[in-house]
C-alpha cells in the first residue's frame, strides 16, 4: 500500500459523514411478553381440557403434555434490514440517524379462529357431541398452524457511536440509541433501544464493510386491543447479528500531500561531491512526503495544530507498518527567501523547532527514535514555489 493510500484509509474520525445500510438476522435467543402471547394463542385449550378419563390426575397430565408441545412449536425468529448515516462530532465520538425494519416470525401460529371453533360446537344437540366437536376442531386446528410474520415494524432511531480506534482501517466501535415506530399488521406504537458491539474495515478512503452485534428490545404501547384475532402487545428481546456495508466521505479539508517517487536534492552545494556515483544510488532510495507547512503548524509559529497531529499521526502509522526499512530525516524550509544565498539564516531558528516539533510527535506516536537521524532546517535553494514547506525524507537503510 502507498503512503497515500494508507494515509486517505483511515476510517472513521472527526469530520466524516458515513452512510451505511446492514441486514439482520436473529440468533434465536428471544424472550418477552410477544413470544408469550403467541404461545397462548396457538394453545390448544379445548383439547387440553377436554379427556376421555374423568380422573382429574389424567386431566392434569393431559394438560402438561400439549403445555410442552405448544412451548416446543412456539419458536419466534426476527430478521430485518437497517439503512442510516453517521457524522463524526469529535475523533471518538459520532451521532447518527437510521431508519430500522424488525419483522417476527412464529414457526407455529394459528390460522383458525377460536370463534369459528365455537360455532361449529354449538352445532350437535347434546353435550357429548358438542365436546367432541371441540376437540376435533382444535386437532385440526392445531395441524394447520403455519410459520406466519406476526410482527412487522418500522422505527426512526439515534445512535451514539463510541469508536475505539480512529484513524485505522479497522474501526471497533460501541453504539448505543433507540427509536420509535409503528406495527403495520395489528397496530400499536413501538418504543426500541439498544446496544451494539461491532467493528469496520475500510478497503480504502470510501468503502468499508461492517458487522455487529445487537441486543435489542423492543416495546408495543398505546396498544388498542382488537375485536378479534392476535393480541400483538408486549416486549421482544432479541440478540441478532447484522452484516452490512457503506460509504465514507470527508466533509474536513483534504490533505493535500504530495509524494515524490523521484525526488530531487534537498540540500544543493555549489561544490562537486566526489562520491557522485554514491549520491546518485542513495536518491533512488528516497520516499518523501510532502505538506505546506500551513498544513501542520499555526503560522507563523512552530506550533502544531489539530490537524497538523492528525496527518501525523497517520505518518507515523504509515512509518511503522510500511516503511519499517527506512530512516528518517525530518526538513523545513521557512520564508522570507535569500536566493544569492547558499541558505537561509534568517529564520534558521524557527524552522529548527519546526523540525523538532515534528520529530517530538513522531516519537510520541510509537516511531523509534533511532530512525529519526535528523531534524534540520533547509536550504533557501530548495525550490520550494515561495510557500513555507515540511518535508519528511525516508532513506532506504544500506545493509
Amino acid at each position: 500500500m502507498s503512503p497515500i493510500q494508507n494515509l486517505f484509509s483511515q476510517g472513521f474520525d472527526k469530520g466524516n459523514l458515513i452512510f451505511y445500510g446492514m441486514g439482520t438476522g436473529g440468533l434465536g435467543n428471544n424472550s418477552g411478553t410477544i413470544q408469550k402471547a403467541v404461545y397462548n394463542h396457538n394453545f390448544p385449550n379445548y383439547l387440553a381440557l377436554n379427556t376421555i378419563s374423568s380422573n382429574t390426575s389424567d386431566r392434569v397430565l393431559n394438560y402438561l403434555i400439549y403445555q410442552e408441545i405448544s412451548e416446543a412449536r412456539t419458536r419466534l425468529s426476527s430478521r430485518g434490514g437497517e439503512l442510516g448515516f453517521e457524522y463524526g462530532l469529535f475523533k471518538y465520538f459520532g451521532i447518527g440517524l437510521a431508519v430500522t425494519n424488525q419483522v417476527i416470525t412464529a414457526a407455529h401460529f394459528r390460522t383458525v379462529d377460536t370463534r369459528l371453533i365455537t360455532l361449529l360446537a354449538l352445532q350437535p344437540i347434546n353435550v357429548s357431541s358438542q365436546l367432541m366437536t371441540l376437540s376435533i376442531t382444535d386437532v385440526i386446528q392445531v395441524y394447520l398452524q403455519r410459520t406466519r410474520d406476526f410482527y412487522n415494524a418500522g422505527t426512526a432511531d439515534l445512535n451514539l457511536f463510541f469508536h475505539f480506534n480512529p484513524n485505522s482501517p479497522f474501526d471497533p466501535y460501541l453504539r448505543v440509541g433507540g427509536g420509535a415506530g409503528y406495527e403495520r399488521l395489528y397496530g400499536g406504537n413501538v418504543n426500541r433501544v439498544f446496544g451494539s458491539l461491532g467493528f469496520r474495515y475500510h478497503f480504502n478512503d470510501r468503502f468499508f464493510i461492517s458487522s455487529e452485534v445487537e441486543h435489542a428490545n423492543t416495546y408495543i404501547v398505546n396498544y388498542k386491543v382488537p375485536s378479534s384475532g392476535f393480541r400483538n402487545r408486549g416486549n421482544y428481546e432479541e440478540t441478532a447479528i447484522k452484516f452490512g456495508v457503506g460509504l465514507n466521505f470527508s466533509l474536513s479539508k483534504k490533505d493535500n500531500l504530495v509524494l515524490d517517487e523521484a525526488p530531487k536534492k534537498v540540500i544543493d552545494t555549489a561544490t562537486s561531491d566526489p562520491n557522485n556515483k554514491s549520491n546518485e544510488n542513495l536518491e533512488s532510495k528516497l520516499e518523501r512526503f510532502v505538506f505546506f507547512a500551513s498544513e501542520i503548524f499555526d503560522l507563523p509559529s512552530s506550533r502544531i495544530h489539530l490537524e497538523g497531529r492528525a496527518r501525523l499521526d497517520a505518518i507515523a502509522r504509515s512509518l511503522e507498518n510500511e516503511y519499517k526499512e527506512y530512516d528518517i530525516l525530518v526538513i523545513t524550509y521557512t520564508s522570507p527567501y535569500k536566493e544569492d544565498l547558499p541558505g537561509n539564516y534568517e529564520n534558521y531558528d524557527l524552522g529548527f523547532e519546526r523540525a523538532q516539533a515534528i520529530s517530538r510527535v513522531l516519537r510520541e506516536k510509537g516511531v523509534n527514535p533511532r530512525r529519526i537521524i535528523d531534524s534540520t532546517q533547509g536550504s533557501a535553494l530548495y525550490t520550494v514555489e515561495s510557500k513555507e514547506k515540511v518535508v519528511i525524507e525516508l532513506r532506504k537503510k544500506i545493509k
